[in-house]
């Protein structure tokens, strides 16, 4: 009697500790963001070091959540593990974009060898119409890859589309570093068969670098982590400058750089992890878990953890409410307002983009300072152009999740025109001896303020606007007309010139210039603190009235934390 009374009393406090542990668990599922809430999780070094190279003094249990071990001999709050996602969003997001430099060095080469592939005193020189071809050429190729693009991204992957961009751009600067020295026919179809290839990849890289950044991206960092992509090509157009700047005389040598770089980017992507919600799509649930964990901080834990299962949930149900709607065609989904309408507004922004001369400028830099009456060096002129827009691109970074879309691009558009009407009346006067730094000031600003938004904003906002249903293939489609009109612009430059002059040419890029603040006054949208799926809703016409967004509650937990500890 008394040893069976003994017994019971033992078994009570073990239930008692069940039922606690339970209801904990059933808690802390619940709501992650309550006041109680001071968690402690095993530390997850970045990754640095691997699950079975950790060991904790108790023994770790499958199914018991991270959170509420108390008892571990070396353990980390939950906010610090929040800084350490943010470092590996950061970290990841960079391996992604590296990519890109690929695309920014190929808009940007052109600038840097047209003077010497034209120039009188060589024996293979282009004439004015191969000249222009070689600058475009690209620009024409560059539709293709963006309609190829939204195929591999939903087929093969984010991560292994980026690798695939990599071997492209390695072929195509590899053939020009090697191309013919003797043979000018053979050099010239070698160039050109190598820039249609670099145009593929333009086209290529624009959507899975900053479609794969948002996907791994909280809302609070998704817009300095999406703008990365326009960082990347600006970094890019910089190197190619600067290396023309060094090496003037032979481009070959700048091609064999290039290719280089790209070896590298290649190679560092193997460490980077592919996006949990494309392996979620995929139904590779385990490894969108895994790759998901080691993005937020958490290493390579086979624990629970309630605020990642609580994100992979919402992944999984988006993933069956795009099945439950059927497979439907990307035309069939065209018919859907939170498709036609961000697509109509996002093309039409790219366009205002195009026709205001932007890219103009890159590709043709020493050429328009030269027309604008510029003094210095042309390629100390561009160099300086590559560093206003690097310096530019980083501001935006910040002001992305300041003062949003809108604004910045508002300001954009009133410099960029500003700047083109001042170097009109500077190809119509042209400035007295004294005054002659007022062109290279107004180029360099032109850049600076279309590098704050015109620039960016469109590329930033294309991975925000689409569901993740037609993203793929809607930002294969957007890419494919914005490379398409980029195309136009750039071959008709030299054309337009002739016939208009240098100065009417840059009126007319200040009036759509001025059409584009319209634009985007009235019609694109403010995405600034939203999550994609307040996005998507706001184009289907759904209002969520007082439901707070993702990044409120991640605000919230962090508050929080900060309190308790």
């Amino acid at each position: 009697m008394g040893n069976g009374t003994k017994a019971t009393q033992q078994r009570q406090p073990e239930e008692d500790r069940a039922d606690l542990a339970s209801t904990v668990e059933e808690e802390e599922r619940e709501q992650l963001t309550a006041p109680s809430n001071l968690h402690y999780i095993q530390p997850s070094f970045i990754s640095l070091i691997s699950e079975k190279q950790w060991k904790p003094d108790v023994e770790r249990q499958q199914d018991v959540p991270v959170y509420g071990r108390t008892t571990m001999a070396t353990t980390i709050l939950t906010q610090e593990a929040h800084t350490n996602g943010a470092r590996m969003q950061l970290i990841m997001s960079i391996l992604a974009n590296l990519t890109v430099l690929s695309s920014g060095m190929g808009l940007g080469y052109s600038a840097i060898t047209l003077h010497a592939l034209t120039s009188e005193d060589n024996p293979m020189r282009m004439n004015s119409s191969q000249a222009s071809w070689f600058a475009s050429i690209s620009s024409f190729a560059c539709p293709l890859g963006g309609l190829v693009s939204g195929y591999l991204l939903d087929r093969i992957g984010r991560k292994k589309t980026l690798m695939l961009i990599n071997v492209l751009s390695i072929v195509s600067w590899a053939l020009i570093a090697v191309c013919s020295t003797t043979n000018f026919d053979l050099m010239y179809t070698q160039i050109l068969i190598a820039r249609v290839i670099i145009g593929v990849v333009i086209g290529l890289v624009s959507a899975p670098a900053s479609i794969y950044s948002a996907e791994i991206a909280t809302p609070k960092m998704r817009g300095r982590l999406t703008v990365l992509t326009s960082l990347s090509i600006a970094v890019g157009i910089l190197l190619i400058y600067s290396m023309g700047y060094a090496v003037p005389d032979d481009f070959r040598l700048v091609a064999g750089l290039a290719a280089g770089i790209c070896v590298l980017s290649l190679a560092l992507l193997l460490f980077m992890p592919e996006s949990p919600a494309w392996l979620m799509s995929k139904d590779r649930e385990e490894e969108a878990e895994r790759s998901l964990k080691k993005i937020r901080g958490y290493g390579a834990y086979s624990q629970r953890i309630p605020e990642v299962e609580k994100e992979l949930m919402r992944m999984r149900d988006n993933v069956l409410a795009q099945r439950r709607a059927g497979q439907e065609s990307f035309l069939r989904l065209l018919k859907q307002p939170q498709v036609y309408k961000p697509l109509g507004i996002i093309i039409g922004f790219f366009g205002f983009q195009q026709f205001s001369g932007i890219f103009v400028i890159v590709v043709y830099a020493a050429k328009v300072s030269s027309e604008a009456s510029v003094s210095m060096d042309p390629f100390l002129c561009t160099v300086l152009i590559g560093i206003t827009r690097v310096v530019a691109t980083m501001l935006v970074a910040y002001i992305l999740d300041t003062l949003g879309r809108k604004p910045p691009s508002i300001f954009s558009g009133v410099g960029m025109l500003v700047c083109m009407f001042g170097l009109a009346l500077c190809s119509y006067f042209p400035p007295i001896e004294s005054l002659n730094w007022i062109p290279t000031v107004l180029i360099l600003t032109y850049i600076f303020t279309s590098t704050l938004g015109f620039l960016t904003m469109p590329f930033s906002m294309l991975a925000e606007l689409f569901p993740q249903a037609v993203r793929g293939p809607a930002s294969g489609v957007t890419v494919f007309f914005t490379y398409l009109m980029s195309f136009c612009t750039i071959k008709l430059y030299p054309t337009m010139v002739e016939l208009l002059g240098s100065a009417n040419v840059f009126l007319i890029y200040g009036a759509v210039s001025l059409l584009g603040v319209l634009y985007v006054i009235y019609i694109v949208p403010e995405t600034k603190g939203k999550s994609l799926q307040e996005i998507e809703d706001y184009f289907r016409g759904m209002s969520h009235g007082s439901t707070p967004s993702q990044e409120v509650e991640e605000d919230e937990v962090s508050n929080l934390s900060s309190e308790s500890v």
